[in-house]
C-alpha cells in the first residue's frame, strides 16, 4: 500500500506538476541519490500529503478540546496544515541541492592533493583504469573517492570502456572543475596525449586555485575580526559603562529597572551574539 502510494504520487507530481518538480531530476542524478525521480517525487508528496492530513484534523480536534471557537479552530488547522506541509514541500526540494553543495565543496577541497597523487602514480606508467583504483581506496579524498569508485564500477560491472566511464561520471558529477579535469583526462586518453604531463599541469593549476582560496578567505577572516572587535567587543563594553552610570542617577529603560537591563545584556545578549558569530564562521569557513 505504501509504495502503491509512493508511485500513485509520483505519476501524479511528474505529469501535472511539471513546473515545480522536472528541475529535481537533474538534480537528483548529480547528488546520487540512488532514487528514481518519481519515487523521490512521490515521497515528498506523500510527507506532505500526511503532513496536511494530520494537522488539518488533529489541531482543530485540540482547539474545540480546549474551547475555542469552531470556527477559528478550522481555519487555524487548515492554515497550519498548509504551512507545515510547505516546509515539507520546500526540504525535499531543496535537500538534493544542499546535497549537491557538500559534495561539490568536498571535490574541490581534495581536489589539488587528488590530482597530484593520481599525477605521482602515473609516473610508474600504470594504465588510467589503474590510477581511479587506487584513488578509489583513499578515505581521505572524500567525494573524489566516490566519484572514482562510480568509474571503477562503470568499468567492472558495466563493462564500459575507461573514456564512456569517465564520461559518465563527468555529467553528473557537482563539481564544475571536476568535471572540466575528468573531461581533459578523457581527451587525453582519445587523442594519445601525455597523461602524466597532464596530471602534473592539472595539480599545479588546481594546488594554485586552492591557495587563492585560502587567501581570500584569510582576508575575509581580518574583516570578520574587525566586525567582531567593533560589534561584540567595544560595544558590549560601552554598553555596560553607559548602564553603570544611568545606575547611579536611576531610572528604566523600556520599563526595565537598570540592573536587569544590564543583567539581560550580559548573560543572555551577549552570549546570544557571540554563538551567532560563532556558528556564522563555521558555516561559511573553508574546509581543509
Amino acid at each position: 500500500m505504501y509504495k502503491e502510494l509512493i508511485r500513485f504520487f509520483g505519476r501524479f507530481g511528474s505529469r501535472h506538476l511539471k513546473s515545480y518538480f522536472l528541475p529535481l531530476r537533474e538534480e537528483i542524478l548529480k547528488s546520487n541519490l540512488n532514487m528514481l525521480f518519481e519515487l523521490y517525487v512521490g515521497k515528498m508528496i506523500l510527507a506532505a500529503f500526511i503532513t496536511f492530513a494530520i494537522i488539518s484534523i488533529g489541531l482543530p480536534i485540540l482547539m474545540l478540546y480546549l474551547g475555542f471557537p469552531f470556527f477559528i479552530a478550522i481555519i487555524s488547522g487548515v492554515i497550519t496544515a498548509v504551512t507545515f506541509s510547505f516546509i515539507i514541500l520546500t526540504l525535499f526540494h531543496s535537500y538534493p541541492f544542499q546535497l549537491q553543495t557538500i559534495k561539490r565543496n568536498s571535490i574541490e577541497n581534495n581536489m589539488p592533493f587528488a590530482i597530484n597523487h593520481m599525477g605521482a602514480i602515473s609516473a610508474s606508467g600504470i594504465p588510467p583504469f589503474t590510477i581511479f583504483k587506487l584513488l578509489s581506496n583513499v578515505p581521505e579524498y572524500g567525494e573524489i573517492r566516490n566519484e572514482a569508485q562510480r568509474i571503477v564500477r562503470n568499468m567492472e560491472t558495466f563493462g564500459m570502456d575507461i573514456t564512456a566511464a569517465v564520461k559518465n561520471v563527468a555529467e553528473r558529477t557537482p563539481s564544475r572543475d571536476f568535471r572540466q579535469f575528468l573531461i581533459g583526462v578523457v581527451s587525453t586518453i582519445q587523442t594519445g596525449g601525455d597523461l602524466k604531463k597532464f596530471l602534473e599541469n592539472a595539480a599545479k593549476d588546481a594546488l594554485f586555485d586552492y591557495r587563492l582560496k585560502r587567501e581570500k578567505y584569510l582576508q575575509t577572516l581580518s574583516t570578520y575580526a574587525d566586525f567582531y572587535t567593533a560589534v561584540l567587543i567595544a560595544a558590549p563594553l560601552f554598553f555596560v559603562s553607559i548602564l553603570s552610570v544611568m545606575s547611579l542617577v536611576g531610572g528604566e529603560i523600556m520599563g526595565m529597572s537598570i540592573p536587569m537591563a544590564m543583567s539581560i545584556g550580559i548573560y543572555l545578549l551577549i552570549p546570544a551574539m557571540n554563538t551567532i558569530f560563532l556558528m556564522f564562521i563555521h558555516f561559511t569557513q573553508v574546509k581543509i
